[in-house]
């Protein structure tokens, strides 16, 4: 493979990983202030 192939495959595998991680952390926020609100009820946190 040359230069070229090799940075699209490292520009495409960076992209997946930021798009994967953007999406997961969103949701692991959710889930963690769903589980404080049960926790904590009188606590309003936002989401």
């Amino acid at each position: 493979m040359d230069k070229t192939a090799w940075l699209l495959l490292a520009l495409a595998v960076v992209v997946l990983v930021v798009g994967m991680w953007s999406i997961f952390s969103e949701t692991l926020w959710v889930l963690v202030s769903c589980l404080e609100t049960m926790l904590y009820p009188t606590i309003s946190t936002p989401e």
